[in-house]
């Protein structure tokens, strides 16, 4: 492999039917000759994030407020739950909800834009932690914007490329204002920029910034 793909968006396009990933945005964490990881954006899920507070900070569990029905997150399995429903298909909650990174267990983190508690970098201005205490940190003083994220996808090794070869993704460099936006739905906000840039990459033309505002 002669380049990674970490730092970037991966857009689904219109050919992902699949449930998980259909109109998924991911943002790349780790992409070598080994596979790819990736964290998806575009999956806020119930109990707010209040509960997942009380999780970190060892406090009583509180009756979720103002939302709608949902599992309860285990403290013995806090860090390592296999799996989370997908959120209403209405809106995107702030940053600092909770989100479904992916099918596959791993420990809670966060994508935020504080360089003071950064663990890794994934994309210009973005970055990741996972440590109990920067979590914490980051909820409690609200030190810059932030995504909680429980699970990831992955991609064993050449198997994001064919199927990026095969239409299947967009690539888009991730920028905080694009993860951080706060865009009612990621995917429609991305999916015309995505198309119109993989179209210029399969036909050997330069890149038009533009055509996202086109119709």
């Amino acid at each position: 492999m002669t380049y990674s793909l970490a730092g970037n968006l991966l857009v689904a396009s219109t050919m992902v039917t699949e449930t998980v990933f259909a109109r998924g945005v991911c943002l790349m964490m780790q992409h070598d000759d080994g596979g790819a990881i990736a964290v998806m954006l575009n999956r806020p899920i119930w109990p707010p994030p209040a509960e997942l507070i009380q999780l970190i900070t060892g406090g009583d569990l509180p009756e979720p407020q103002d939302s709608k029905p949902g599992p309860k997150l285990s403290r013995l399995d806090f860090g390592t739950v296999e799996s989370l429903p997908n959120a209403p298909a209405a809106g995107t909650p702030p940053a600092g909800f909770l989100h479904f990174g992916g099918p596959l267990s791993g420990p809670v983190l966060a994508i935020h834009g504080s360089l003071t508690l950064a663990e890794a970098q994934t994309g210009t201005g973005i970055y990741v932690a996972a440590q109990k205490n920067h979590l914490e940190q980051l909820i409690r003083e609200k030190i810059s914007d932030y995504r909680l994220i429980i699970g990831h996808a992955g991609w064993a090794s050449g198997q994001l490329e064919a199927e990026i070869d095969a239409g299947l993704w967009h690539v888009l460099p991730a920028t905080a204002d694009l993860v951080f936006g706060g865009a009612a739905d990621l995917w429609p906000v991305l999916i015309r920029r995505a198309t119109a840039t993989s179209l210029a990459r399969w036909i050997g033309a330069p890149d038009n910034p533009d055509a996202m505002s086109l119709n």
